[in-house]
């Protein structure tokens, strides 16, 4: 086999619990209420010009609406298909809303679900990797001001210190926080709850409470789960300039200081590993951004998952830590791309292990068809597409496709 992988290499799936559980009340659904309608009106649609008449819905917009995979209730069928791929891994993520709906009481119902659902991975000899917060924060901590809360480092550190008392048995990763980098914006464009566009906000929520919240939870859990390996799950662009003049360089240098180098700067001695998830290839300079857009996703992100390998390449140079990648997908509804962007992104993890990158594993986002935020439930990220009627879990092309790389522990 021409790309054949280590023995003990990971291959996964990722997920997260906003974007697939249903039935959840925390600050994401109370904004989705009030801007379902204004989404199906305006929101984005598939590129290529082609209408979805699922993004015209205004369900579409709700992630507790019919078109939910509501894996809070049917988790055993998640399970099915995870067990069908032949995972290796899965990444889930803990509701903080599930877990903690009124302050400082921890739901028995919802401390139930999860334990159940990692002790069947465990009993299943897939490795789990727990994210301990994606994005969406309760009720009565959004009252309080959410991550500007003056209390949010005691409120998230008594949160992440009870998972780490009642999960780490099952526990193989543990991830922090998801994406800061992705969840920071919110605060300067307005877009996502908690509906704020202002600069200087954003900058301190992403470069002092985001990484503070992490370092704070590395310290929570290695008191209590020393043998684990811990990260945060961080997004790394590979970005080029579009021409060779000096400005559109500098501006390179300036967007990979900003949004990657100082920020790792302040937390790269809080991971055991590199959590790397990666979607973008993107040519910048001093007008802005300009890809090629020769192939894309119905995001109209520009696709090309060979660059990842110089992602894993520069990350590894540069900060010496294992990786393993937490999230790596495409949004392709007709399943006609996906394959393509599992073989091509499989080599070059392999091309990069041949240059002596310490890679422990891929997760591919996602396993299921789930809520992608602001868009809603029509772009479909899954190896496994759900039925909004049934919730019947079918497996996809790609899917079997991935299940056969997992397999053969690579491909031909």
């Amino acid at each position: 086999m021409k790309y054949k992988f280590p023995d003990n290499f990971l291959w996964g799936a990722a997920t997260a619990s906003h974007q697939i559980e249903g039935g959840l009340t925390n600050n994401w659904t109370n904004w989705e209420s009030s801007n379902a309608q204004r989404l199906s009106k305006e929101g984005i649609r598939p590129s290529g010009g082609n209408v979805n008449s699922l993004a015209e819905d205004s369900e579409n917009y709700l992630s507790n609406s019919k078109y939910s995979p509501e894996s809070f209730k049917y988790w055993e069928r998640d399970l099915e298909v995870i067990k069908k791929l032949g995972l290796r891994a899965y990444r889930l993520s803990v509701e903080w809303s599930r877990i903690q709906p009124e302050k400082g009481e921890f739901s028995k119902e919802g401390i139930a679900y999860y334990k159940r659902y990692l002790k069947c991975l465990k009993e299943c000899n897939v490795k789990v990797v727990l994210t301990c917060w994606h994005w969406s924060i309760p009720l009565w901590l959004e009252k309080e001001g959410g991550l500007l809360s003056k209390d949010i480092y005691r409120y998230f550190n008594e949160y992440v210190e009870f998972l780490a008392k009642e999960f780490s048995d099952y526990v193989d990763y543990w991830i922090t926080i998801n994406e800061p980098e992705s969840f920071a914006p919110s605060y300067l464009f307005g877009n996502w709850p908690p509906n704020i566009k202002n600069p200087l906000i954003f900058h301190r929520v992403f470069k002092n409470i985001l990484p503070r919240m992490h370092i704070n939870a590395y310290k929570v859990i290695k008191g209590i789960d020393p043998g684990k390996p811990i990260s945060l799950a961080k997004m790394f662009w590979y970005v080029s300039a579009y021409n060779s003049m000096p400005w559109n360089r500098f501006m390179v240098r300036v967007f990979n200081w900003y949004m990657s180098i100082s920020f790792m700067k302040k937390v790269v001695k809080y991971t055991d590993y590199l959590a790397i998830n990666f979607y973008f290839h993107n040519k910048v300079g001093i007008k802005g951004m300009r890809n090629d857009n020769d192939k894309i996703s119905d995001l109209g992100w520009w696709l090309q998952p060979g660059k990842l390998y110089n992602v894993l390449v520069d990350a590894y140079r540069r900060y010496k830590k294992p990786i393993f990648v937490t999230e790596n997908g495409v949004a392709d509804s007709k399943d006609v791309l996906r394959e393509w962007w599992i073989e091509e992104s499989v080599k070059a993890m392999h091309k990069a292990i041949s240059q002596d990158v310490k890679l422990l594993g891929y997760l591919h986002w996602s396993l299921l068809d789930n809520f992608e935020w602001d868009k809603g439930y029509w772009p479909k990220f899954g190896l496994v597409s759900v039925d909004p009627n049934t919730k019947h879990r079918v497996i996809k092309k790609s899917g079997e496709y991935y299940s056969k790389v997992i397999k053969n522990n690579g491909v031909i």
